[in-house]
């Protein structure tokens, strides 16, 4: 049997300076041993009759967040309308948690959650309507109608999953890169989430359980990436939630004497509590930190249900840059937000002196909390936009208005006079309080200049968008 995975292309309405390769593909093509099986980044490579009439595949899976649901809906139409014998089924966030929305002609089979076992099951089922029923966690489509299996949440054994099968993308590997260009690759340590945030759906995908992999796995995995990788993006959840864990994994990088760069998540009550593990982890090569810093004042946090502070943010910040982890700093920009808002924003970026921050727009995604909460007041239903750039609920400013305060903390925060004027403040000792670090998360003019480009893009693609339906053909692309 052969078999194409699918990453759909990157939606048009975004500007992205990164891409990451596609590890949950990489994963369930390690799952199918014996089986020919190929990837189709169609971020990369547009061509997909040409990839479909080589390849001549049984079954095609594809897997799509909320914002590829209409590219990857007309994927699936392509595929059925060039050939009906191929077996088509879809799988990934949107899949999960809202099945119904691909309850169509052109789909035969849906995942919901994990599929590192059910897709083996289904690939070996084919055929067998009785032995499709048998397996959890999958919408079995015909005739316009479709038949759920029953739900079973039970924590995987992340241990006993193959390493991620990254020879099938090695003709892209030198596309995937980090926001300034590192070449890196994904790593899977952990699965869940012991949180509550409304804005968030992953700790869903398990219902509220964690799953972790030993450091001896993790090491293993880090050991068989190509030497040409640079950065490692740990692309977890909740990385620090078992800390003993952490500790062994930081003394086995040094042990095995693994010099990546590394790129985790952490919120900033685990930072506080745990100083000496970072400092530990710094020595073993953890670079860039992603923290949830989500926002300036604490009535935002409460609402998200953080359950941290602003003071709390402050002090993870400055334990950060003291010890010289370069801080990719998320801040939730709310629909409701006023110019006062986006000005005290900012403000608080300069004066916590964060060089890599990043301002999602608040997004009701599917099998969120505030997406039940708020559903009824949605502005736009296109899925293109639910893409943290744009606003799905009801702004309090002008659209217009929104998006260009949303523009200008990008263009104000990556500005080189700032990080001009920050060196020579510091050079001074000017303002000590203010400007009280050199550690300016690894930003670089060039750097700078990169963002800066894509910034004034996002500017012009935010300003005169229509929140139309979005139609695509990958028919000679």
């Amino acid at each position: 049997m052969k078999i194409l995975l699918i990453k759909p292309p990157q939606n048009p309405n975004l500007t992205k300076n990164t891409l990451y390769e596609p590890l949950e593909l990489e994963y369930l093509a390690a799952s199918l041993r014996g089986l020919t099986v190929r990837i189709l980044d169609m971020r990369i490579d547009r061509n997909l009759h040409r990839n479909l009439l080589n390849f001549k595949p049984d079954l095609v899976g594809i897997s799509a967040y909320t914002c590829d649901y209409n590219t990857s809906v007309q994927i699936l139409k392509e595929i059925r309308l060039l050939d009906k014998s191929i077996i088509t089924v879809v799988g990934g966030h949107h899949a999960t948690f809202m099945p119904d929305d691909f309850v169509l002609p052109w789909v035969d089979g849906i995942f919901l959650g994990y599929a590192d076992t059910t897709f083996p099951q289904y690939i070996n089922a084919v055929g067998n309507p009785d032995k499709l029923r048998e397996i959890p966690n999958i919408g079995i489509v015909n005739n316009n109608s479709v038949y759920f299996t029953k739900r079973d949440l039970t924590p995987p054994d992340l241990n006993s999953l193959p390493i991620p099968d990254r020879s099938l993308t090695y003709e892209y590997r030198n596309k995937y890169h980090d926001s300034v260009r590192n070449r890196l690759s994904l790593l899977m340590t952990s699965r869940g989430c012991a949180f509550r945030c409304n804005f968030c759906a992953c700790w869903k995908l398990m219902d509220g359980k964690y799953a972790v992999r030993t450091p001896e796995s993790i090491i293993d995995e880090l050991k068989s990436l190509p030497e040409e990788i640079e950065a490692v993006y740990f692309s977890d959840d909740n990385t620090f939630n078992n800390i003993e864990r952490i500790w062994k994994l930081s003394a086995l990088i040094k042990k095995n004497g693994i010099k990546k760069k590394m790129q985790m998540y952490a919120r900033v009550d685990t930072i506080i509590r745990n100083q000496a593990l970072f400092e530990d982890l710094a020595g073993a090569g953890l670079q860039f930190l992603t923290v949830g810093i989500e926002s300036f004042r604490n009535s935002d946090l409460d609402f998200y249900k953080k359950k941290t502070t602003v003071e709390m943010n402050n002090q993870a910040i400055r334990f950060l840059k003291k010890i010289n982890i370069y801080i990719l700093a998320h801040i939730i920009v709310r629909p409701e937000y006023s110019k006062e808002d986006f000005r005290q924003l900012l403000s608080y970026v300069y004066e916590n002196n964060l060089f890599r921050p990043g301002f999602p727009v608040l997004t009701p995604l599917p099998g969120t909390e505030l997406y039940q909460n708020t559903r009824d007041t949605f502005t736009m239903t296109n899925f293109d936009f639910f893409d943290f750039v744009h606003s799905i609920l009801p702004t309090r400013l002008d659209p217009k208005d929104f998006y260009r305060q949303l523009t200008n903390l990008y263009v104000k925060s990556y500005a080189i006079s700032r990080l001009i004027r920050h060196r020579f403040n510091r050079l001074l000792s000017l303002n000590k309080e203010r400007y009280f670090t050199d550690n300016t998360d690894g930003v670089t003019i060039r750097k700078l200049l990169i963002v800066y480009l894509y910034s004034v893009v996002t500017y012009f693609k935010l300003r005169y968008f229509s929140p139309g339906v979005s139609h695509h053909s990958y028919h000679q692309k």
